[in-house]
């Protein structure tokens, strides 16, 4: 009993304290806020709202929920974690001493010069607990390693919730584009018709005498522009569908996609100004970043520990007897206590040359630390000025395009009659179709730049119990 006692209090003092070096997390190297411009509608608690409260629209929010479920890139993503937790178990585990239990039985037949002059064969019978090789960590080097391991575990899972932010931001992104590009083609299949109107038109009066050859020509070729522009938009859209099935994981037919224009897709579309940098700390990139630096400290204090004595234990209490009837008599007890040290004597700088690559590790992660907040903070800059470029953009290219359509009007007004050219129409409908073309690019690149924000934020990671491949 007293030795059991030992043995349990070795096992409590061992890896109560590491020679890691301390955690200390490195300054952020960017500004404490950025400067967003001030906007109506301020989208308060930007780091608390989830992804459906960024993309409230019912059909996007069904592929999203869809995506996370059967996206195989994000399904790599957690079976990753799965692995990272189950190699933690294992370090973990190297603490705590393994018992095992033990029945043998042995037989052995000796000559007699061998066996005090008479020939014979001895049988021994044992039974027992015993601990077998256990490392009494007074230097920390298992709990460091166990440490590193825990870091890295809590690396993938950050690692899992990147790619999870980064799918809602893709289906998001795709599911705008694929409403640009059928607005896109819903525009061009009307430009057609009015060309072909027009062209109609110019025939009826080339047969009269009212036109000529080269109105004809000149009408005849911007209706060929209209159907080639027709003709790729149809296959884009086609593309786009496909895409966004490879990221929801589905088929096209089972997506069930409404024909959506870009301004019937609701997000919300402000944030406020003065943001503080400190959003960035929430970015699953940069806790990844972080896990990872701890666990290359954890690395620096199992290196240290190699230069320190190791300790193992080896002990086993049982039975013994000659005799099977014999064996659980209490006076047939048996026990084994073997301690043992190993101290490094010399090992060609070995331990020496690992503490070193340990300390580069570290320092090469603090600077990928730093490099990831850099850039995430340029991310979100980048963002809040896309946001307010866009913004102005709409504003201009709708009073473009409202100038344009009026224009078009008069010049349709003075051709029937008779105080414009055909190339004055063509060149109007030309016109007015560019003018629509970048009203709508422009409404797709401010959504897309909110997408852009709402990533670059790590925000929406809540998965809201979708995400049934995890379990």
């Amino acid at each position: 009993m007293r030795r059991l006692i030992l043995v349990i209090a070795l096992v409590a003092l061992s890896g109560c304290a590491t020679l890691a070096p301390e955690r200390e997390r490195p300054a952020m190297p960017v500004p404490e806020a950025w400067n967003a411009p001030t906007q109506t509608g301020p989208l308060a608690g930007v780091d608390e709202l989830g992804w459906r409260d960024v993309f409230p629209d019912s059909a996007l929010q069904k592929l999203i929920s869809t995506a996370l479920n059967q996206n195989r890139s994000l399904r790599q993503a957690v079976l990753a974690m799965d692995k990272a937790r189950a190699q933690f178990g294992i370090a973990r585990a190297d603490r705590i001493p393994n018992i095992d239990a033990s029945g043998q039985n042995s037989n052995q037949r000796l000559p007699a010069d061998l066996h005090g002059g008479i020939e014979g064969i001895d049988r021994q019978w044992n039974v027992g607990l015993g601990i077998s090789s256990f490392e009494l960590d007074f230097f920390g080097r298992v709990k460091s390693l166990e440490d590193s391991a825990l870091e890295s575990y809590l690396a993938t899972e950050e690692a899992r919730r990147a790619a999870h932010i980064s799918l809602v931001s893709q289906v998001a992104r795709g599911y705008l584009t694929l409403a640009g590009d059928r607005e896109h083609l819903a525009l061009a299949r009307e430009t057609l018709e009015s060309r072909q109107a027009t062209l109609d038109l110019t025939m009826a009066q080339l047969a009269h005498g009212m036109s000529t050859e080269l109105a004809r020509h000149q009408a005849e070729e911007v209706v060929a522009v209209a159907q080639a522009e027709v003709a790729r938009l149809t296959a884009q859209v086609a593309m786009d569908e496909n895409a966004l099935a490879v990221l929801v994981g589905v088929p096209v037919p089972e997506l069930g996609l409404p024909a959506r224009a870009i301004n019937d897709v609701a997000l919300r579309t402000t944030v406020e100004p003065g943001l503080p940098s400190e959003l960035l700390t929430r970015r699953p990139d940069i806790l990844e970043a972080e896990h990872r630096l701890w666990a290359a400290g954890a690395e620096i204090g199992a290196a240290r520990a190699a230069f320190f004595p190791r300790i193992g234990l080896t002990t086993t209490a049982g039975l013994a007897s000659l005799e099977l009837t014999d064996l659980f008599d209490s006076a047939q007890r048996a026990w084994t206590f073997v301690p043992s040290i190993t101290l490094p004597l010399f090992d060609a700088g070995r331990n020496t040359a690992r503490l070193e690559a340990a300390k580069a590790e570290q320092q090469i992660r603090v600077a990928q630390y730093e490099q990831t907040i850099q850039n995430a903070f340029r991310e979100v800059s980048d963002a809040l000025a896309k946001n307010q470029g866009y913004e102005g953009q709409v504003k201009a290219q709708a009073r473009r395009a409202a100038s344009a359509e009026k224009s078009r009007l008069l010049v349709d007004q003075r051709f029937s009659a008779g105080l414009e050219s055909a190339f004055a129409v063509h060149d109007a409908e030309r016109t007015l179709f560019t003018a629509r073309q970048n009203l709508l690019d422009a409404r797709l690149a401010r959504k897309l730049a909110m997408v852009e924000l709402f990533t670059a934020l790590g925000g929406g990671w809540q998965e809201n119990g979708l995400h049934a491949s995890a379990q």
